[in-house]
């Protein structure tokens, strides 16, 4: 099972909405997480991404094609679900 199918069923078990169970949310959990394909979930960290960054790391890790310009996409698709569900914090 790919890190993309193991993050949905994350995403499943957390109940999240069906729509933020997407690739762009799976690949965000990835990112925030620093986990690649052989990375263990074990390993999984909690430092703090911008958004660049979060697509950057889909770009290069999971063979995502997100333009830079896709960056309102990731806010409103994914981290301010993820704000609601108080699974991120807005860092201040």
């Amino acid at each position: 099972m790919s890190k993309i199918d193991e993050a949905k069923e994350i995403l499943n078990a957390l109940q999240v909405p069906a729509k933020q169970q997407n690739g762009m949310c799976c690949c965000v959990l990835l990112a925030m997480a620093d986990l690649l394909e052989d990375t263990a979930w074990a390993n999984a960290t909690n430092g703090w991404i911008r958004i660049h960054d979060m697509i950057a790391f889909s770009n290069n890790n999971y063979g995502t094609t997100y333009a830079e310009n896709s960056r309102e996409t990731f806010r409103k698709q994914a981290m301010h679900h993820f704000r609601n569900a108080a699974f991120i914090c807005n860092r201040f």
